[in-house]
């Protein structure tokens, strides 16, 4: 057993979200086996305006500061290992190696930040900036890197001249789940799963302009504070916020859409979706980093024609709202039993 250190900006416990429950997956992985201390930088980040400010000059990125790094460096002393949970806090994994050289240092790449950034900032020059730094000294002060996917680490390859020590992919705890028997619907009921994020918003707000006019379906929207959001009007358009629990919406959808164009890293809906034995209709950045065959688990699109003929097609090839392939590619590859052995192989004879 090892005493880990691990840092984020995130509450443990805070209300779900696709980065949230990657953090909290890596938090179940590695307490399984080892005593865990959690940090969370935002506990102790009350600095003014202007410090925050003067922050970036020393390339602190969002919730680091003099203060929070003095504790953590302080709690580092008695700990076997120091788990990051996003390099764009490379900060850390430099003025902790500079200070403790033989501490072990594990950087979780939830995506490549700064190909992230760069989509959805694309003018503020200063944040690509201090990521892209970040992300360097992440690569260069970290005993290990981890990514989800093998596109993460060619391009974090092609910036940073660093091989990932490890692909861990998106993982869920499987649940006990009711499955449906039920056949797919005459007018099927879609399911587009997200937050009111500007990903979420491009791809769905997209998605009812071009696509939902010419398909005989019923579009149902779930996500947090989606029922806040500025979208396009339709009567076959049913929005709702968050809810606690999904196990009812999703065995009632008839498929999931997923036309996600913007964003990084792995789409953790679409791993909920395999849970679920589902069908999916979605576009390859949706499906990034997934092993599965599209015609199985139902149509990869990229355009509104592609999706609008296989909507319309849909019902002809899929009889029943469960998706037997969905659910078995889910149990050998995305469950939490398969993939929680990559992270005890971290700690093992290869860091001696």
């Amino acid at each position: 057993m090892f005493n880990i250190l691990m840092i984020s900006y995130r509450d443990i416990n805070g209300k779900s979200s696709g980065g949230l429950q990657v953090l909290q997956r890596n938090y179940n992985a590695l307490r399984c086996k080892n005593s865990i201390v959690y940090f969370n930088l935002f506990d102790y980040y009350k600095i003014s305006v202007l410090s925050k400010r003067m922050n970036l000059l020393f390339g602190r990125y969002y919730a680091l500061s003099n203060d929070n790094e003095q504790k953590v460096l302080k709690l580092c002393e008695n700990m076997d290992f120091v788990w990051i949970d996003s390099a764009q806090y490379g900060r850390l994994a430099k003025i902790i190696k500079q200070k403790y050289p033989l501490k072990k240092i594990i950087t979780f790449f939830h995506n490549c930040e700064y190909e992230y950034i760069k989509q959805e900032y694309p003018y503020n020059l200063v944040r690509q900036y201090i990521i892209k730094k970040n992300e360097e000294w992440a690569c260069k002060y970290s005993d290990k890197i981890i990514v989800l996917n093998g596109n993460d680490k060619l391009a974090i390859q092609r910036l940073y001249g660093r091989i990932a020590d490890a692909i861990i992919p998106i993982s869920f705890s499987d649940k006990l789940i009711k499955f449906s028997k039920e056949e797919v619907s005459n007018t099927p009921m879609a399911l587009f799963l997200g937050s009111n994020f500007y990903a979420n918003i491009h791809g769905i707000k997209w998605f009812i302009e071009k696509v939902l006019p010419f398909v005989n379906i019923k579009l149902k929207i779930i996500g947090k504070d989606m029922n806040k959001a500025n979208l396009p009007k339709s009567d076959k358009l049913e929005i709702i916020g968050y809810v606690e629990n999904l196990d009812e919406i999703m065995q009632n959808a008839d498929f999931m859409i997923f036309p996600i164009f913007q964003g990084g890293g792995m789409k953790v809906k679409t791993c909920e979706a395999l849970m679920y034995g589902k069908n999916m209709i979605g576009t390859s950045e949706a499906f990034r980093g997934y092993e599965v065959d599209f015609e199985k688990v139902g149509a990869k699109c990229e355009t509104a024609e592609e999706f609008i003929k296989s909507i319309n097609e849909f019902p002809k090839k899929f009889i029943s709202k469960f998706n037997e392939y969905s659910r078995n590619v889910f149990l050998e590859k995305y469950s939490n039993d398969v993939v929680f052995k990559q992270f005890t192989d971290l700690f093992g004879e290869q860091f001696n």
